[in-house]
């Protein structure tokens, strides 16, 4: 989906009233009159809404099969596919980089090198002595092992296909790599040091992981689990 595509139906959508149709209708269909009762639109102004949404492709409509006089509203499949970029997610090995490699970094390469068929690597511009305790438990209840994990610098480092820097730091140092490379700015979990502060830096750099991860088939940004 091009750009003018993308903004075609995002403009169809920024009416609060269609977004409340095609979320009433996401994941069943409704007659015009069920619908209009779903929202709360009157006849003539849900009208008006469903040609905006059928010209856009968001919705089709189609007659009964039980009662040729009722038609009902749906969701075009795939009708939101494409609307959001997605990045080609890297074939080779995503280097992960932040100052000390002990929270953010560490939990990057983690989460990725679970994901099938993806490779990983984390350093640090100045390497701590130890993977911070706190990120150890945090990542667990992510499902990610950081156990027996030792930050380490750059020096050494395989050229990869892609570095990631998950910190405003690392970003400002220089790198010896010639490859692509993207930043994250993720807040330090060290420098608050709460459990609550290490939960928010991996949600976040999970979800943004997942995005990256895109479109190849695999799992969703994991989510904490409690014990």
């Amino acid at each position: 989906m091009d750009v003018e595509e993308r903004a075609r139906i995002l403009k169809a959508l920024g009416d609060p009233h269609r977004l409340a149709i095609v979320d009433a209708l996401w994941v069943g269909d409704l007659t015009s009159g069920e619908l209009g009762e779903r929202v709360g639109a009157a006849p003539n102004l849900l009208a008006h809404h469903l040609a905006a949404l059928e010209d856009a492709g968001m919705i089709a409509r189609t007659a009964s099969e039980a009662d040729r006089r009722a038609r009902y509203v749906t969701v075009r499949t795939g009708a939101l596919d494409g609307l959001l970029p997605r990045a080609e997610p890297p074939a080779g090995t995503v280097l992960f980089v932040c100052t000390h490699n002990s929270a953010r970094s560490q939990f990057a390469a983690g989460w990725w090198a679970t994901h099938p068929g993806r490779r990983a690597a984390s350093a640090g511009s100045h390497p701590a002595d130890r993977v911070h305790p706190g990120a150890v438990r945090a990542a667990a209840a992510f499902g990610v092992d950081l156990r027996g994990r030792v930050p380490r610098g750059l020096d050494g480092v395989a050229e990869p296909s892609l570095v990631v820097t998950v910190c405003d730091r690392a970003r400002r140092d220089p790198l010896p790599f010639a490859c692509p490379r993207l930043h994250w700015s993720v807040p330090d979990p060290v420098a608050v040091g709460t459990p609550a502060a290490f939960r928010r830096a991996f949600d976040d750099l999970a979800h943004r992981l997942a995005r990256l991860a895109a479109p190849a088939a695999g799992p969703p940004a994991p989510q904490e689990t409690t014990t």
